[in-house]
């Protein structure tokens, strides 16, 4: 067979050397022993997408990585105090030298010290390239005596400039002196100012406030406006009534908008573009539309488009124990027959002709009721595990009892009057 032969030519072309009698298939395991002479079963598949054919050279083998561990604990004069191996990226529970309890993770003791309550043993080579790149760079470093990569010292350039700098920041290729770089608050005050006017726009701010303050200025549109240099530096813009993110300008333009339609808005104060606000259409419909989809071209009232949510559900997949609930306009029966072929054939609760936008605050009732229990849905943001059923139908039992009792008392007055 092909993928037989690619992998024996495979393994042969690794060092490595077949043991195994019969082919099993692509996708089984197939012992073979490495150069360095470890035996191990590889995938056919694995190798011949470029994995190599031996975790312990590899550094992946379980039971290397738990020798590596206990030699590096060994190494260091610490004792593990959980006797099982638990995993190269699990904490174990370890006593230092010094008689700490500390909580090292297998795999990261390469980079980092067995514990953390020690005082960070003093690295003469790191020492020696941080000062020893300092003075390349035509710097001294004023400090005497070093405390770490991730701590400040003070340094001196070639220009008599004072700084503070990281050493590990240092050698990720960034400068020491801001002001002989580019990053010189001078430079970049006189930047911001040069990109804004090649915007079309004015910087009324007369001083530097900082890289990430913002500053007054107007755009080409006569829109005063406050970027920050930081962003605007990275080609993000100076006004956001312009890129249509300004809220204030949001929430005008949404009110003129239903106005424009004969509506009246009846939400007291602004909520967000995403989020529902209640309104009253001409007709004297109440709705919740977002303002985004109003101003994206969508109407104002769901019942005048015949797209009036009066109707919620819960079902059922009793094979998955997954429950599902969500609304619907006018007959359900479609929706149904769409989700009882998805295997949601148990049809829990149905109700139907629930008035204004009862179903949709319904259902955010719901999902609140769920968020408030730390329930996560299983796919989507309706599907839910079945043991959140009876949370459920509280819910929407209290939501509709309190509905039909509103609708009597609207009812006897009605008929009083």
């Amino acid at each position: 067979m092909r993928a037989e032969a690619a992998f024996r030519a495979r393994v042969e072309e690794l060092g490595g050397e077949v043991l195994y009698e019969a082919w099993g298939g692509a996708r089984k395991g197939h012992r073979i022993r490495c150069a360095e002479g470890h035996e191990s079963t590889p995938h056919p598949t694995h190798v011949q997408n470029g994995g190599g054919i031996c975790r312990t050279c590899a550094g992946r083998d379980p039971k290397a990585a738990e020798a590596a561990f206990r030699a590096r604990l060994a190494e260091v004069g610490a004792t593990l105090v959980e006797p099982e191996w638990r995993g190269a990226i699990v904490r174990h529970q370890a006593k230092c030298s010094a008689g700490h309890t500390c909580y090292p993770i297998p795999h990261m003791l390469r980079h980092n010290r067995v514990c953390t309550k020690c005082p960070q043993p003093v690295s003469v080579e790191a020492w020696g390239k941080f000062r020893k790149r300092v003075e390349e760079l035509g710097g001294e470093v004023l400090d005497q005596e070093w405390r770490g990569s991730r701590q400040t010292y003070s340094v001196r350039c070639s220009e008599g400039h004072l700084s503070q700098i990281w050493p590990i920041g240092l050698h990720r290729g960034r400068g020491f002196c801001g002001s002989c770089t580019d990053r010189s608050s001078q430079r970049t005050w006189e930047r911001f100012k040069v990109h804004v006017e090649q915007l079309g726009g004015v910087v009324l701010e007369e001083a530097w406030k900082g890289n990430n303050e913002t500053h007054a200025c107007l755009c080409a549109e006569g829109h005063q406006c406050a970027p920050r240099p930081a962003h605007v530096l990275k080609g993000i813009g100076i006004c956001r009534v312009c890129a249509r993110r300004d809220p204030r300008a949001a929430e005008v333009a949404f009110r003129a908008r239903v106005k424009e339609l004969g509506g009246e808005v009846l939400e007291p104060a602004w909520l967000g573009s995403a989020k529902p606000h209640r309104v009253r259409c001409p007709e004297g419909h109440e709705g919740a539309p977002l303002p985004s989809g109003v101003q994206g071209g969508g109407g104002i009232c769901r019942v005048c488009a015949g797209k009036a949510w009066d109707v919620f559900y819960v079902v059922a997949d009793e094979i998955n124990d997954t429950v599902k609930f969500g609304i619907t306009s006018g007959n359900p029966r479609r929706r149904l027959g769409a989700h009882a072929r998805d295997g949601f054939d148990s049809v829990i609760r149905l109700v139907e002709g629930l008035p204004g936008d009862l179903a949709p605050r319904l259902e955010r009732a719901v999902l609140a009721a769920l968020r408030d229990a730390r329930e996560e849905p299983v796919r989507g943001r309706e599907y839910f595990p079945a043991r959140v059923l009876g949370l459920v139908l509280d819910v929407v039992d209290g939501w509709t009892a309190a509905s039909s009792d509103a609708n009597l008392l609207l009812l006897a007055s009605e008929e009083a009057a």
